[in-house]
C-alpha cells in the first residue's frame, strides 16, 4: 500500500473510461498452506471472509472482502493451482457482449490446450454462480472478465458490505511479460486499455507502463528480468492513512523490514516510490457513448 505514483493515478481517476467497460474487482492467490494463509489474511491483515467454497471437491477457495467490491480469492494450490499469484476478475455486466468485442478486434479462439494469447468459450462458474470467459495474455496471464450475477456469492457479498473492516481497496495489479512489444499490442490493441502513464528503469533498458482498466483501478506492466517467470507480480492497495495501517500490523504481529525488502511475513517501512522520468500520457475525453459503463456494483 502506498506509493509516491498516488499522484498520478489520482489525476487519471475522472478521465478516461475503457471501451470494453471493465473494472478490475478480484486477485487470485495460490496458497502451499490453507489454514497459515486464512490466519494471515484474516488475523494479521483484516480482511473479511466473504465466502468459501471446494471447487473439486478436494481443496479450498476463499473470497476475503477488501472493500465493498473490491476481493483476493485464496486458492489452495493443487496440480493446476501454484502458488503465487493466478488470475484477475475483471467486473463487466455483459461476458457475452465482452467476448463479441474482443473477437471483432481480432483477439482468436484458444484452440484445445492454448493458453497465450485468445480467449475462451464463456462460461457459468459453479458453485459461485458468476458468469465469466477467460483471457490469456502473450505471457499467458490469465484475465476473467466476470459478471455478478444477482444470485452470484460476489454479489450477495457485495449487497451485504457492512464497511467495518479494512479500509484498503484493490487498485493496481502488476504483471511481468515476456515479449513487451507482443504484450503491449495486445493490452492496447485486443484490449483497448488506454495508457495513464509510463517511466524507464534508470539504465534506461526497461519500460514499466501504467494502463488504466476504469475509473479506479489499474495495470502496471513491465517486462521480466533475465531468468525470471513472466505472471502476476504483485498488489497496490489503496489506503487512506499507510502510516496508521503499518501501526495495525505491527500490533497484530506482523515483523517490521526494511525499505525494499521482500522477506515473508514482514511489513516494510513506508516511502516514497517517485521515478524522475515519468511520462505522463494525455488522455483524450471519453466520447458519451463511454461514459455510461456500468461497472460500479
Amino acid at each position: 500500500p502506498g506509493s509516491g505514483l498516488r499522484p498520478l493515478l489520482r489525476d487519471k481517476l475522472t478521465q478516461f473510461v475503457n471501451a470494453l467497460c471493465l473494472a478490475q474487482r478480484a486477485v487470485g492467490i495460490g496458497t502451499k498452506n490453507y489454514k497459515e494463509s486464512m490466519d494471515f489474511y484474516s488475523k494479521i491483515m483484516g480482511f473479511k471472509p466473504a465466502f468459501s467454497f471446494s471447487p473439486n471437491g478436494k481443496t479450498q477457495n476463499t473470497y476475503f472482502q477488501l472493500s465493498k467490491d473490491t476481493f483476493i480469492e485464496l486458492q489452495e494450490s493443487s496440480a493446476t493451482t501454484p502458488p503465487g499469484l493466478t488470475h484477475i476478475h475483471m467486473l463487466t455486466e455483459n461476458v457475452d457482449g465482452i467476448t463479441a468485442k474482443l473477437r471483432k478486434n481480432g483477439m482468436p479462439a484458444c484452440a484445445k490446450g492454448q493458453k497465450t494469447a485468445c480467449i475462451e468459450e464463456p462460461k457459468m462458474a459453479a458453485p459461485t454462480k458468476e458468469k465469466n470467459v477467460s483471457i490469456y495474455d502473450p505471457s499467458g496471464i490469465h484475465i476473467e472478465p466476470t459478471e455478478f450475477l444477482p444470485e452470484s456469492s460476489t454479489r450477495k457479498a457485495v449487497n451485504e458490505w457492512n464497511g467495518k473492516t479494512t479500509e484498503s481497496r484493490l487498485l493496481v495489479v502488476g504483471i511481468g511479460v515476456k515479449d513487451y512489444d507482443a504484450s503491449k499490442n495486445f493490452y492496447e490493441k485486443y484490449m483497448g486499455f488506454p495508457i495513464a502513464f509510463k517511466f524507464t528503469s534508470p539504465d534506461g533498458k526497461r519500460t514499466t507502463t501504467y494502463y488504466q482498466i476504469n475509473k479506479d483501478t489499474f495495470m502496471e506492466m513491465q517486462p521480466v528480468v533475465e531468468g525470471a517467470e513472466p505472471g502476476l507480480t504483485h498488489l497496490h492497495m489503496e489506503t487512506k492513512n499507510l502510516d496508521a495501517l503499518i501501526a495495525q500490523l505491527k500490533k497484530n504481529d506482523l515483523a517490521g523490514s526494511a525499505r525494499n525488502a521482500t522477506t515473508p511475513n514482514t511489513v516494510t517501512e513506508a516511502g516514497i516510490t517517485m521515478p524522475s522520468n515519468v511520462l505522463i500520457i494525455e488522455t483524450p475525453s471519453a466520447p458519451a457513448s463511454r461514459t455510461a459503463c456500468a461497472t460500479s456494483v
